[in-house]
């Protein structure tokens, strides 16, 4: 049930990266335009797991501090991502962000939590890696060339995201704060509270003349976003004391690669081209090794 669970929610995951590019399309890639989105997702998250709790919340110093430190990062991952995404290739950018989330996560399981080091998860995670080394290889490159900072950001991405998922496994395994669902209600408010109080901040400053980011059309797709994203949180995390981070976190990012895939096929309607087939077959390859 663990290993499914984990599954299901990279399918969520990967369909929430249609309701961004949809939201962008209508909204922009501006921070204040991004921070206006992440204030409705983090909002609707924050009300997802309200409710999944019975809106009854307790209270824990500890639970609030992590969650705190885990809504920076994942604020400073949106920043980064954004503006590193306007200076080079996405590819790369993909590369740095999901050999992030699942290296520093890996290493560090294997290390803090003295999980043990296994073999074919060793070749599962080179697999995995290959996979997002396809596209940056045969896609077609623009004679651009990425700047220092492009390079820094990408940085910034890995260990982000990897850390992003680290501090969430210590709370959960450590057992001194809250409950799963509690704490995923405070991580979502600290977002929404950094988010709204930084929109309104640039907003100040923003020109008169600017797009309106409030129509109902964008609004939506934000508030797909975080469902998705809320509940998709929710599967993963659910078993995450149980299940090691060497494994969970590799595990949940070769889903998000392939099911991302799937879905934008499926959403554009667009034929998958044969690397997008060859990243699918590596990813699946080595997402496989990780169930055993």
């Amino acid at each position: 049930m663990e290993y499914f669970l984990i599954v299901l929610s990279t399918v969520l995951f990967g369909g929430q990266f249609i309701a961004l590019d949809a939201y962008q399309n209508h909204n922009g890639k501006s921070y204040r335009s991004i921070l206006f989105f992440c204030t409705i997702f983090a909002f609707t998250g924050a009300f997802i797991f309200l409710a999944l709790n019975g809106f009854v919340i307790g209270f824990s110093s500890y639970t609030l501090l992590m969650t705190l430190l885990a809504a920076a990062i994942q604020m400073l991952l949106q920043f980064a991502g954004i503006k590193a995404l306007s200076l080079g290739r996405v590819e790369i950018y993909s590369l740095f962000n999901v050999a992030g989330g699942m290296s520093v996560a890996y290493i560090f399981g294997i290390t803090y939590f003295q999980e043990e080091i296994k073999w074919y998860h060793l070749v599962g995670l080179a697999l995995i890696i290959l996979c997002l080394l396809i596209p940056v290889i045969f896609e077609k490159k623009d004679n651009k060339k990425s700047s220092w900072i492009f390079w820094v950001l990408c940085v910034v991405v890995f260990l982000a995201n990897g850390f992003f998922g680290t501090i969430n496994k210590i709370h959960i395994v450590s057992g001194e704060g809250l409950p799963v669902k509690e704490y995923m209600f405070y991580m979502y408010s600290w977002m929404f509270l950094l988010s709204i109080s930084s929109f309104f901040i640039l907003s100040l400053f923003a020109k008169k003349e600017e797009k309106p980011l409030y129509q109902y059309k964008p609004v939506l797709f934000a508030l797909l976003y975080g469902l998705l994203n809320g509940f998709g949180m929710f599967m993963q995390y659910m078993y995450a004391d149980t299940i090691p981070a060497s494994i969970l976190f590799p595990l949940s990012n070769a889903g998000c690669i392939v099911f991302s895939l799937i879905i934008g096929c499926i959403a554009y309607k667009k034929k998958p081209k044969l690397q997008d087939i060859a990243q699918m077959v590596v990813a699946l390859i080595g997402m496989s090794l990780f169930f055993f």
